[in-house]
């Protein structure tokens, strides 16, 4: 069983358990890697920090920076999870991997995938490229529109928050629209943080007085209170109307061409010009 621990969920096996995660907007879930985090701020942090969201030259510069990298590659152990099965050396064993028709598996990653359509998909997904979006606010660097999107919206980046994000694109008016509600579209932006204290403890468990979601500590239920789980939808895509709390989540949507909105190039020249309109209005 794999348990969702946004929702204290449990499904059948693994790949149920990522389907549920990227279908929530509200889950900080990195679909390159099939990761579930806590917080958004950890997910945010795993973008910016994880080799595999890294370039290639800052990771060769990581590598070449760190004296522990070879002891690590020393350490690896020549053995077959899948097949449960030991080799002679590394050598054999990534023979083995890339022969065998039991394992799909992408050395960049080290991750094994179903089939080889899976593999390909993957092959091609932005976690293989490189970190070609500078975020206009501060000189990270990431590998898609949606990834800054997110980044802005964890608050990590000068403290602007997903509400004054939600605000920026709604002033926007983009067309065709991707707004649902247009209500937030000048003034002061009302930025309403919550803390929930000891008294929210049930007996038992940390319970969610809005949704009833009980949490094992007091700071999971505080990092909850504080997500996008309890946001209004804000977001449609122009196309097949699916709704989305946050615009990282419907820009990830455009970057999937899962509804054919785009051909890739379109989705990459939709989603820059969306960042730097919103980001240029977070700036005035």
């Amino acid at each position: 069983m794999a348990e969702c621990n946004q929702c204290d969920r449990s499904f059948r096996s693994t790949q149920a358990l990522f389907a549920h995660c990227r279908d929530k907007d509200d889950h900080p879930f990195c679909e390159d890697c099939d990761r579930l985090f806590s917080t958004f701020t950890g997910l945010d942090q795993h973008m910016q920090n994880s080799a595999v969201h890294r370039s290639d030259s800052e990771s060769d510069e990581y590598v070449s920076e760190s004296d522990d990298d070879d002891d690590d590659d020393d350490d690896e152990e020549p053995l077959c999870v899948g097949c449960n099965r030991w080799f002679v050396d590394l050598a054999s064993l990534y023979q083995h991997l890339s022969a065998s028709s039991k394992h799909n598996w992408c050395f960049a990653c080290s991750r094994d995938f179903a089939t080889p359509t899976s593999l390909d998909q993957h092959s091609s997904s932005p976690v293989h490229r490189g970190l070609d979006f500078e975020c206009p606010l501060c000189p990270k660097r990431f590998k898609t529109p949606s990834s800054i999107a997110l980044h802005i919206e964890s608050g990590t980046c000068h403290n602007i928050s997903r509400a004054q994000v939600t605000a920026a694109v709604h002033a926007l008016k983009i067309v065709p629209t991707i707004s649902i509600s247009r209500r937030i579209e000048c003034g002061t932006i009302r930025i309403v943080s919550y803390h929930v204290t000891e008294r929210a403890f049930n007996g038992t468990a940390y319970e969610c007085y809005l949704c009833h979601r009980t949490f094992r500590t007091l700071g999971a239920l505080n990092s909850h209170i504080n997500s996008p789980a309890h946001d209004a939808d804000e977001f449609k895509c122009p196309k097949c109307k699916r709704k989305y709390k946050l615009v990282s989540g419907l820009m990830q949507h455009i970057e999937s061409e899962a509804c054919g909105i785009a051909r890739f190039q379109a989705v990459e020249d939709f989603t820059r010009n969306l960042i730097d309109q919103f980001s240029k209005r977070l700036t005035l």
